[in-house]
């Protein structure tokens, strides 16, 4: 397996995701009251996030019209529009702005339903989806159906009918908008690009080096080598969501898009972790919501689609999108891959333990 570094596509990565950080403060302070990991050292970014905030107010209108909100941040316009390997290739953001400005309305329509039908079912990137997508574009009726049966929040939905009916020309105002806030993108950009260089090279470095299991090792367990398919993986690294990291998984190769702090973060959880009290604390924390207990039932019996937890609890795949990802924080749950398809699986092992002790701290009687 060979890890490969795209300084200038990660650019281009940061770039089209920088109007996010309008609402980055927002999602933070909202998540902040059930965070797990809340301890975690994020002062520098946060301060960083509150200056590109001010810069971007004056465009929050255009903004809006293309970035959703908080914690549905998979159905914003570009997310919608490019596949994971789209911008591989492009070292320029100017140049990319260019290539979304040929793409037909034909084109545009087929990638958001192949980007929505990947988001609804936990799908891998690959031809038999695009197949789908073909068909289901090739009558209008049938992508506003296909629409309207999506597990998403009315809004979104409203949204969505409102790209699909005139979709080039929503790709001309998102165009517009993205060149008036690239000088602001420069200005924030520019001085971190030395850092975001050289943690891009230690990583291809640092992987090249002590082979494909170090990946584990570096993102403590939060990957594993089941998730990652074929002889290539893309790397990029991103200072506009500097603690996440992302897969994005095609049938022959994979991109993964580290954080530049994530490295760090995850340091951090893990000396959180030692102390195996907090361990247990922010298990039980976890379960003492109503809605993310019940996903983790879900999870159990099988279910692993968001869309289909999202019917049977009656929320939104958002919503259900954000109790995983805090599951996934505690590790009480675990990525999994099944031949083309991603979903999660119990930590039967982690949950145990945390049980056994549990009754090892309250001194428990062998005898009730």
């Amino acid at each position: 397996m060979n890890f490969k570094f795209y300084p200038d596509e990660s650019k281009v990565y940061d770039f089209l995701r920088f109007p996010k950080l309008l609402y980055h403060m927002e999602s933070y302070e909202e998540s902040k009251k059930d965070y797990n990991y809340k301890n975690i050292n994020m002062d520098e970014y946060l301060d960083f996030v509150k200056k590109v905030e001010e810069k971007l107010k004056p465009f929050s209108k255009e903004i809006e019209e293309f970035y959703t909100k908080p914690f549905s941040s998979e159905h914003s316009f570009i997310d919608l529009n490019i596949k994971s390997d789209t911008i591989l290739g492009y070292r320029d953001e100017n140049k990319f702005l260019d290539y979304l400005l040929t793409l037909t309305e034909e084109d545009i329509n087929k990638n958001i339903i192949y980007s929505l039908i990947i988001n609804e079912e936990n799908q891998v990137d690959s031809n038999e989806i695009m197949k789908r997508a073909e068909e289901i574009c090739l009558n209008k009726k049938d992508i506003l159906s296909f629409i309207k049966e999506l597990s998403i929040d009315p809004g979104l939905k409203w949204n969505l009918f409102l790209i699909v009916e005139d979709p080039a020309l929503y790709m001309r105002k998102y165009v517009d908008l993205m060149i008036k806030i690239y000088p602001i993108f420069e200005e924030f950009y520019k001085p971190l690009t030395k850092k975001i260089k050289d943690y891009g090279q230690y990583l291809e470095n640092y992987l090249n080096k002590n082979g494909a299991e170090s990946l584990e090792d570096l993102t403590y367990s939060l990957f594993n080598l089941s998730m990652i398919k074929g002889e290539i993986v893309h790397l990029l690294v991103s200072i506009t969501f500097a603690y996440s990291i992302s897969l994005m998984p095609k049938e022959e190769e994979s991109m993964i898009v580290f954080g530049l702090k994530i490295e760090e973060a995850l340091k951090q959880i893990e000396e959180i972790n030692e102390n195996k009290t907090y361990e247990r604390v922010q298990i039980f924390k976890n379960l003492g919501d109503k809605t993310r207990y019940e996903v983790l039932k879900r999870i159990a019996l099988g279910e692993t689609s968001i869309k289909e937890i999202a019917n049977v609890l009656g929320v939104s795949s958002a919503t259900i999108s954000y109790h995983i990802n805090n599951l996934l924080t505690s590790k009480a749950i675990k990525l999994d891959r099944t031949d083309n398809k991603f979903g999660y699986i119990v930590n039967y092992g982690l949950l145990e333990k945390t049980i056994e002790d549990f009754k090892k701290d309250l001194k428990f009687p062998r005898n009730n």
